[in-house]
């Protein structure tokens, strides 16, 4: 399945790349978080309007709507099919918001995909819970700074080696804090261990990126994992 991160830094340029991604063949695209400001600032009839002319899923990122950060999914009919919410609020937006209480996940032409927004990856039975459900794919609109690249990078890592998945990450393009640098990585068997590869990353300019991802080249590792998962009691003593 053919994935696009899209790095806008206008609500003009979000559109126009979302259709030059869409023109290139993407089947799902997806946007950072807090690209622009407000979700009434988000142009969404545009979005909808071009996800049902190319049949496909849109993910215009997430971003506050004065209660909570929200990533609308927009199906291949054009329509909003569900709203994802940001579950752990990071610093000042305890202060302001509300937090989500659950998580998305969708099917598309036998995908199963989930939703995570930027700090819901810190905690990893978000992760699991989807890879316990089922998904090969988390799409993660993220607004990180340059100076927690590195750090985040890890998290990232991370979360598909526990849970042998693919993780397609859309990072706000805002210059000089936010650098874009959007990545996918997916777990790959070589030899004896299974490493996350990253299979690409976009650097800090407006620009797409279209990257196709075979969740059958690891349904193997994902079977095995999931084999290898035990319930267990904790003990105090």
């Amino acid at each position: 399945m053919k994935f696009a991160i899209v790095q806008p830094t206008s609500t003009f340029s979000a559109v126009q790349l979302t259709e030059e991604a869409l023109k290139a063949g993407a089947e799902i695209v997806l946007l950072p978080e807090k690209w622009t400001k407000h979700l009434d600032d988000v142009p969404l009839v545009d979005f909808q309007r071009l996800a049902k002319k190319y049949t496909s899923y849109v993910i215009p990122g997430a971003v506050e709507d004065g209660v909570s950060v929200v990533s609308p999914v927009i199906d291949p009919n054009g329509e909003v099919k569900g709203i994802a919410k940001k579950i752990h609020l990071y610093e000042d937006e305890k202060n302001r918001l509300f937090p989500g209480s659950s998580t998305i996940i969708f099917t598309y032409r036998s995908v199963k995909i989930g939703i995570v927004i930027c700090y819901d990856v810190d905690f990893p039975e978000v992760i699991r819970q989807m890879f316990v459900k089922g998904v090969e794919v988390v799409l993660i609109p993220s607004k990180i700074p340059q100076d927690g690249l590195e750090l985040w990078r890890d998290y990232l890592r991370v979360r598909v080696l526990e849970n042998r998945l693919a993780i397609v990450n859309a990072n706000a393009l805002q210059l000089p804090e936010y650098p874009g640098k959007s990545v996918v990585y997916v777990p790959v068997k070589k030899g004896k261990y299974v490493y996350a590869e990253k299979v690409v990353e976009m650097g800090s300019s407006e620009n797409f990126l279209v990257v196709d991802i075979n969740p059958l080249h690891y349904m193997d590792l994902r079977v095995n994992r999931l084999k290898e998962y035990s319930n267990f009691e904790i003990n105090e003593i």
